[in-house]
């Protein structure tokens, strides 16, 4: 697993974003490669978005959510590990699993009608492999940028 408190945000920035670039904080470097991009269900209730992502074998340290209002923008990324012992792993025949550093941007709005969402309420709970993410709706101002805690 990501050693210390900035383990994670450091592999992003080493492995997913390059060096040099833009950290999970601040947005990704435009085509910057992820090892795989997870699969999302995206629902539109009345009240709020509630984004579904498959994230089989993820822990919740190793996943980072965030809200850009600017780009209505849902943005999740981090790093599924492959478990095991390593002798094993290299006489693996068929690999269908997604592993490895992933990056999932979801548009709630567009630019010219931005999504317009209480970002304080937005919750993110990764369960039995899929992380669900609600993101409750707003009438009023919106805030730019914010992290969102995974439980």
């Amino acid at each position: 697993m990501m050693g210390g408190p900035n383990g994670l945000a450091e592999f992003l920035q080493n492995n997913v974003f390059g060096a040099g670039a833009a950290g999970p904080e601040s947005g990704a470097k435009e085509g910057a490669a992820a090892d795989f991009t997870p699969e999302a269900d995206v629902f539109d209730t009345p009240a709020a978005f509630v984004v579904h992502i498959s994230l089989p074998g993820a822990a919740k340290e190793d996943v980072d959510v965030s809200w850009d209002a600017e780009k209505s923008e849902l943005r999740v990324a981090g790093v599924v590990y492959r478990p095991g012992d390593e002798e094993l792993l290299k006489t693996l025949a068929m690999d269908e699993r997604k592993v490895g550093p992933f990056e999932k941007k979801v548009r709630l709005g567009s630019r010219a009608n931005p999504a317009n969402v209480d970002v304080e309420g937005i919750t993110a709970k990764l369960e039995n492999g899929v992380l669900r993410v609600d993101v409750p709706k707003l009438d009023g101002e919106y805030v730019e940028v914010r992290k969102v805690d995974v439980e």
